[in-house]
């Protein structure tokens, strides 16, 4: 059995101005760093064994200061990056719903069949990130693995270990930053939810 404890990366600049982020390597806001010290005190006793995280700086950034409390492994994984964007990364949204009515409109209420302009389906971002967690169990059998990754990719991901395929993804509830899903898993059968975007440790940072 592999526990995975799966978080969201802090608040960055793409969050806070309301762009479209994807693969832009946003600096973390002075919000998200108070997040990162929250979330950091609520993993604190949890017997973290390693974490993986993508690239990016808000995640690695927000997988560094939880880890401050555990002193483990940290291992890079860009599969669990965020969806790539295509032309519309770091477009406003506002600006992107009147350029892209009908892409805007998939993204809203259809994601299982989004794709915007020059960019990764819904699909692919599933895929790959079925694929990492397939591994990270398969790898991590009785630890405790924490896996820093984005919104977008981490409703592909709870899509997954809910036992769905993609085209159920518009019932899986995308997470505020920093919120908190623990989900045990030994890669036969269906995994067990424990918490679904706990955001309890957020609530003095508003």
């Amino acid at each position: 059995m592999t526990k995975l404890i799966i978080v969201r990366h802090c608040q960055a600049q793409g969050n806070l101005e309301r762009f479209f982020q994807g693969k832009i390597d946003s600096e973390i806001t002075q919000k998200g760093r108070a997040q990162i010290g929250a979330v950091s005190e609520l993993l604190s006793a949890e017997p973290i064994d390693v974490f993986y995280t993508s690239s990016l700086r808000r995640a690695r950034q927000t997988a560094d200061g939880i880890n401050l409390y555990h002193d483990v492994p940290i291992i890079t994984d860009d599969r669990v990056a965020e969806i790539n964007a295509g032309k519309w990364e770091g477009r406003y949204l506002t600006d992107i719903e009147k350029e892209y009515p009908q892409a805007y409109s998939d993204w809203c209420n259809e994601p299982s069949v989004f794709q915007a302009p020059d960019g990764e389906s819904m699909k692919q971002v599933y895929d790959r990130m079925k694929a990492a967690v397939d591994d990270i169990i398969k790898d991590n059998d009785g630890k405790t693995v924490c896996i820093v990754s984005h919104g977008c990719a981490i409703k592909c991901l709870m899509c997954y270990l809910h036992g769905w395929e993609v085209d159920n993804i518009a019932a899986v509830p995308i997470g505020t930053n920093t919120a908190v899903n623990v989900v045990k898993a030994d890669g036969i059968s269906t995994p067990e939810i424990v918490m679904e975007n706990y955001t309890d440790h957020l609530h003095l940072i508003g």
